[in-house]
């Protein structure tokens, strides 16, 4: 049964496959039954080319032959059109199908990013105050902003009011690798809140900065929200404990 739907599909898609064919049905669903020598009249060829694209829309199933004595009337059919019709939406329903699956993927790809997170902390010795400023100051950022060993930070530059931006250039012995982001909240001397951007950050990447009086000292917690995946959050995980530790560092 499928391979005889098959056949019946190749033989109708085969038949309006060329030009000539289309025509010859259209002119026969609007002028409805046409004897063969009128139909050959419309077109610049013989008789006999016209018979032979006829004969291939009749084994379609297209067109259908009535003989009247010596009259020859073709008349359209378009019923083998209903198999096309039900090919077509069943590619339309797979296609729907593929693209609601891709619409899936992507809101689950998308929420895992935004679920995945990293929280690392550090007791300073020096004040809150002190400690705030150093993630204002491109001079200090400069000293602390590494991530791995033997990096470097040859600029760094900061606007540090909301809305304003900031950017850190991490030299590797791979190469430089430009970081930069966005103040969305600043509240001295307890919470700085930023973007991250980076050749490895996803959109809306987000670092909170809390710091909290301990003694005569500050607690420090940073909060990293939105990771492409896990491996990703890792490694900043352990590129912003050593920024940690190196500006505790820099600060003692």
């Amino acid at each position: 049964m499928v391979e005889q739907l098959n056949t019946s599909l190749n033989d109708t898609l085969k038949a309006v496959s060329d030009v000539t064919r289309r025509s010859i049905l259209t002119t026969l669903v609007q002028e409805g039954p046409t004897r063969v020598t009128e139909l050959a009249g419309l077109y610049d060829m013989s008789l006999n080319s016209v018979s032979k694209h006829i004969k291939v829309l009749e084994k379609s199933g297209l067109v259908t032959r009535k003989t009247l004595g010596r009259v020859h009337l073709i008349e359209a059919n378009l019923g083998p059109v209903d198999a096309v019709e039900d090919w077509f939406r069943s590619l339309r329903s797979i296609w729907d199908l593929r693209l609601e699956s891709l619409d899936d993927l992507l809101n689950q790809k998308e929420k895992t990013m935004a679920e995945l997170e990293m929280t690392t902390s550090r007791v300073f010795s020096a004040a809150p105050a002190t400690v705030f400023n150093a993630w204002l100051n491109p001079e200090m950022m400069a000293k602390f902003m590494t991530p791995g060993p033997g990096m470097s930070v040859p600029e760094a530059s900061a606007d540090p009011v909301i809305g304003g931006r900031f950017s850190v250039l991490m030299r590797a012995k791979a190469g430089d690798l430009p970081h930069g982001g966005e103040y969305k909240e600043i509240d001295p001397h307890s919470k700085i809140v930023f973007t991250w951007e980076s050749p490895f950050s996803v959109d809306d990447s987000t670092v909170t900065l809390t710091l909290k009086p301990l003694g005569a000292g500050t607690e420090l917690t940073l909060h990293h929200i939105k990771f492409a995946d896990e491996e990703q959050r890792d490694n900043h995980s352990g590129g912003w404990t050593t920024i940690l530790a190196t500006l505790d560092d820099v600060l003692s």
